[in-house]
């Protein structure tokens, strides 16, 4: 993601003020400020229900977590249906929590690690509104990716499938019919990660 000169002038700002504060005897910040002090369920940031409705049923959850960072991934797989269908279909999770220090907020934390993800990716990401603080998404050739930032949780979605088509052969999932249960999702993450 390119970063406009008005972002750029907003974070010079924000490293003189950091530095300036740093000078004047400014402890640090505290991670006891923070938002949040552990990482969330990761696999309960998507309720059942909306998984089935979205991805199919039966699915499959797989996840880790190791202190401030974790995933989740629902998969769902069609190996033995004829003709066109749906094959696969998964979404899949990367939370990671970022605890305040000396330099820098934990939000602030999560808000880099953002520009990071969105930056060092060959896809283009543009700002949307309406997914927990501040959030990118991202049409990629197999899906759709988010970045979503709540507090300081840098949340990575990505939904993308497979599908048969007549002939047999496998194919991306239609842009189409990825965009709407990306968005569905990426919404449901955002709230329930946001609840207290």
């Amino acid at each position: 993601m390119k970063i406009s000169t008005l972002q750029r002038s907003v974070a010079v700002m924000t490293l003189m003020g950091l530095l300036v504060a740093g000078c004047a005897g400014n402890p640090g910040f505290d991670p006891d400020d923070d938002r949040f002090k552990v990482l969330p369920q990761i696999c309960d940031l998507v309720s059942p229900v909306m998984a089935g409705q979205l991805i199919g049923t039966p699915y499959e959850t797989d996840t880790i977590a190791v202190e401030t960072t974790g995933y989740c991934s629902w998969t769902y797989r069609d190996l033995g249906s004829e003709g066109a269908h749906p094959l696969e279909r998964k979404l899949s999770l990367h939370v990671s929590l970022h605890r305040s220090n000396d330099a820098r907020s934990g939000a602030n934390g999560a808000l880099e690690e953002l520009d990071r993800l969105s930056g060092d990716s060959p896809n283009h990401f543009e700002r949307v509104l309406g997914f927990g603080e501040y959030a990118v998404r991202s049409n990629t050739s197999e899906g759709v990716d988010y970045i979503i930032v709540v507090g300081n949780l840098n949340l990575k979605m990505s939904f993308a499938g497979v599908d048969v088509d007549a002939a047999g052969n496998t194919t991306p999932i239609p842009p189409g019919q990825a965009v709407e249960p990306a968005a569905v999702f990426a919404r449901e993450i955002a709230a329930n990660a946001a609840k207290p």
